[in-house]
């Protein structure tokens, strides 16, 4: 039971911090994408969502060697605390390939699209933002961490929005062709981050249903 314990004190440790790497991440991204808004790119944001994507890969390697150097029981399985794991990771994943793609982006942003776009990532900032929140919160409340899931959803919703906005408008423009084309791939890049939020946070709120309430 002691070694079940340290285990476990072991794992949330790790997990803390590789949350609080995964915010820091989210926060770079916010603001890169605040400066480029501003047609004024802050490109050292973008290298340190590179250098925070690789923490998260070494905290991701010195988590599941902990998950699996035992297999007895935890508050989860340690399948689906590996999922968790691997779900967050790849939310860490589609930060740093946007940060690559906006680094070598070789236009300013339209103006007839910037507020438009401010809503597309602030959507996106507030529902990695909120997914680490429930992240936290499956761990000792279910309640507060189901009632999380339904506004990362509500995120997705906006960003959707803004998305579907930003693209007729878009596709409407008589401008260079690759401009408009990289510019689509900007907002498609950003709402797959959401896309992805959404789909991690309705993995835990099957986690929530399928475990005894906490």
């Amino acid at each position: 039971m002691k070694l079940l314990k340290e285990k476990k004190n072991e794992l949330d440790e790790i997990n803390k911090e590789f949350l609080a790497e995964t915010l820091n991440g989210s926060a770079l991204l916010h603001e890169a994408l605040s400066t480029f808004i501003n047609d004024k790119l802050k490109k050292e944001s973008l290298e340190g969502i590179i250098k925070t994507e690789k923490k998260c890969d070494e905290l991701k390697d010195k988590y599941t060697q902990v998950l699996f150097r035992d297999k007895r029981a935890l508050p989860f399985l340690v399948e689906d605390r590996y999922n968790i794991l691997m779900m967050i990771d790849s939310v860490n994943d589609k930060m740093e390939f946007f940060s690559r793609f906006l680094e070598v982006y070789p236009f300013k942003l339209y103006k007839e699209i910037k507020d438009d776009f401010k809503k597309l990532c602030s959507a996106c900032s507030q529902a990695v933002e909120e997914l680490v929140n429930c992240a936290i919160l499956i761990e000792t409340d279910f309640d507060a961490a189901y009632k999380k899931t339904f506004e990362i959803e509500e995120r997705k919703r906006e960003a959707r929005t803004a998305k579907f906005i930003l693209l007729g408008k878009l596709y409407k423009m008589k401008d260079d062709p690759i401009k408009v084309y990289l510019t689509s791939k900007l907002v498609t890049y950003i709402y797959e981050i959401v896309s992805w939020v959404e789909e991690t946070s309705d993995y835990l709120r099957g986690l929530i249903i399928k475990y005894p309430s906490k």
